[in-house]
């Protein structure tokens, strides 16, 4: 893994090679951003948003999870545009009891390798806050 500095500040590249590359940058919640979500920031303190832009690369095309899956080239958003905070749900599907557990209800793990692995590479998905205070939007 490697990490670096992209930017004088609050902007760096983690890089997994031959998996992904992750651009992390810290964004301020302005005073219009506390008063729209109400996240109650206190006067002396401060909060930030992270926007973060994802690449992946061979990614199978049986990616899931409650991200990934929006990976997939048959993916269709089922929320609804246009609400203050889309929430795609299905985060049930993969809670388990603990990180290492191998019981969930939606896993696609197998220690066998697939024997003819399909394997894409996927553009940049661009997760950032909407210019107007509603949130996330990922764009690939």
């Amino acid at each position: 893994m490697k990490v670096e500095r992209v930017a004088d500040k609050n902007s760096v590249m983690v890089t997994l090679k031959d998996v992904a590359e992750i651009l992390v940058n810290v964004v301020p919640v302005t005073k219009e951003d506390d008063r729209i979500h109400n996240y109650q920031v206190p006067s002396d303190d401060c909060f930030a948003h992270l926007e973060v832009q994802f690449r992946f690369f061979a990614l199978s095309p049986k990616v899931d999870g409650v991200l990934g899956r929006t990976y997939r080239l048959d993916f269709e958003n089922p929320a609804k545009p246009g609400v203050a905070m889309p929430v795609v749900g299905g985060e049930d599907r993969y809670k388990t009891e603990s990180l290492l557990s191998q019981e969930c209800g939606s896993c696609v793990f197998s220690q066998e390798k697939e024997t003819t692995p399909q394997v894409m590479e996927y553009g940049t998905l661009d997760c950032t806050k909407f210019s107007h205070g509603f949130g996330i939007v990922c764009r690939k």
